[in-house]
């Protein structure tokens, strides 16, 4: 696993032109920015088929911030099948799950080849305390969190299971094509859906004329279609989303 060997005050420049708007170390006032850089470690690159950011199990030192790529979080049921638990974009903290009990519950690995920024889990508590945004960063991010999971636990239907998961990448990523990181194996695997069933549904929708598929890059033609087929999947952000399709 790689080490960034930029000096403190030179992560503290890149902080101020870090493309990433919703990063801390973009928002806030002027005391909250400083707070979060200081407490930044130097970037971490992260690398698929590389070591984990953290397996499960291990204790928790910090939280990380990512930069850039794209990580999943996963765990190994007792059949030593991959479970992912989640994706994590730029903006996203990753270690949550640990705060409460200073063990990871998960493994997280990147996606694509990713970059981190990595805060003491100590010298975070104590921002935590006196810089009220980043708690409410880390409350916000810990509620999506959840509610993404109460969503896509729910007993739907594969079609409307992989048109949620699209709408809520459509979000994240921002736009009508998605380049989607992951794989379908992946994204199978996170909806508890076979590679097969998410191939097949996939090619569903394209004979509806609602996306278009090439390689991992999905052009949506009919949002509004998935969103009527996803609606009975209540998404964060779902009543927006709906609002403005209306």
């Amino acid at each position: 696993m790689a080490f960034d060997t930029t000096a403190r005050g030179q992560l503290r420049i890149d902080c101020v032109l870090c493309p990433v708007q919703r990063c801390l170390g973009r928002t806030g006032n002027g005391e909250e920015v400083e707070a979060w850089q200081e407490a930044l470690l130097p970037r971490r690159a992260v690398m698929p088929g590389g070591a984990a950011l953290f397996n499960t199990g291990d204790k928790q030192c910090n939280v990380y911030s990512v930069r850039g790529g794209c990580l999943k979080a996963y765990t190994v049921d007792a059949d030593g099948n991959e479970r992912i638990r989640g994706f994590y974009f730029p903006g996203d903290l990753v270690g949550l799950d640990a705060l409460g009990g200073g063990y990871h519950l998960s493994t997280a690995v990147a996606v694509v080849p990713s970059q981190v920024c990595a805060a003491p889990l100590e010298q975070l508590k104590r921002l935590m305390g006196r810089q009220p945004q980043l708690a409410q960063h880390v409350v916000e991010q810990t509620s999506r969190e959840l509610a993404l999971a109460l969503a896509l636990s729910g007993d739907f239907s594969a079609e409307q299971r992989l048109a949620a998961f699209l709408l809520h990448m459509r979000e994240r990523l921002g736009g009508e094509t998605l380049h989607l990181p992951m794989s379908q194996r992946d994204i199978g695997d996170y909806l508890r859906l076979a590679t097969e069933t998410v191939c097949r549904t996939l090619k569903g929708f394209e004979r509806r004329g609602w996306l278009t598929v090439s390689a991992r890059q999905i052009r949506l033609r009919d949002a509004g279609a998935l969103r009527r087929l996803a609606q009975a999947v209540v998404l964060p952000n779902a009543d927006r989303d709906w609002a403005q399709a209306a």
